[in-house]
């Protein structure tokens, strides 16, 4: 007769497998988030060297006087500076780190934007950012940019031509506050209520991951998350706030 109680051991080997398969889902995110940062940086980094070519081609060309060619060549060497800048920055933020550090999440912040600048260029964003001059924490770098960016993505994705993104950090007593505001359609009601389950999502290209994702760093830093959303005509919109101990989480 087989026994009506589960071994101790079975409930061990189902909590690994459950484990390993929130593991496996935060990396596919990374690897999916990886993508569209390279598809950004793509984007800046063609139109540095379109420009670089434009700019040897001005300074080779006959004709050129030499104070107007030493002008081609001194603008090619800041575009040059620009596409390291771009590519450095991209790299440091895909690399996965191990072990939290002081980070200035006002500088993390900026370049989440610079990162998305395109994006924003062309659906001509109005972008507001109010913050602390400096705002250090001890938090996982590479982590938080991956909150910051999934936060702006949907933002960028959710607000109309011409439309308003406010980004703001700030400390407050002991905590970091970071806040993402959108003038966005707002979020649906329909998924409010599981807004932060994996696998749930309003886009048809979305994968449900990303919110789920953010809830986890945040809450992994000893933080919090919490939203505001209105699909109010005229007044819709959405904000996420972030709060972060400045202390490493225990």
């Amino acid at each position: 007769m087989d026994s009506p109680f589960v071994s101790s051991g079975s409930f061990e080997d189902e909590g690994q497998k459950l484990k390993a398969f929130e593991e496996n889902l935060r990396r596919y995110h990374q690897l999916a988030l990886a993508g569209r940062l390279v598809g950004a940086t793509m984007h800046e980094v063609n139109n540095r060297l379109a420009a670089l070519t434009n700019l040897i081609f001005l300074a080779r060309s006959s004709g050129q006087s030499e104070p107007q060619r030493t002008e081609y060549l001194n603008e090619a060497d800041l575009q040059l500076r620009s596409l390291a800048e771009i590519t450095t920055r991209s790299l440091t933020f895909i690399r996965v780190d191990a072990e939290s550090k002081e980070v200035d999440l006002v500088d993390l912040a900026t370049s989440a934007l610079k990162l998305h600048r395109e994006q924003i260029a062309k659906k001509r964003i109005n972008v507001q950012t109010r913050s602390s001059d400096i705002a250090r924490a001890c938090v996982n770098k590479g982590e938080i940019f991956q909150v910051l960016t999934n936060l702006l993505l949907n933002s960028l994705d959710a607000v109309p031509h011409s439309g308003n993104l406010h980004v703001r950090v700030a400390i407050r007593s002991l905590n970091a506050i970071i806040t993402v505001a959108d003038n966005g359609s707002g979020i649906p009601r329909s998924i409010q209520n599981t807004l932060f389950d994996s696998f749930k999502s309003n886009k048809s290209e979305g994968n449900g991951l990303g919110l789920w994702i953010v809830r986890e760093i945040v809450q992994g830093h000893g933080g919090a998350i919490r939203y505001r959303t209105s699909n109010r005509q005229n007044k819709s919109g959405t904000v996420f706030r972030i709060v972060l101990p400045i202390q490493r989480a225990s």
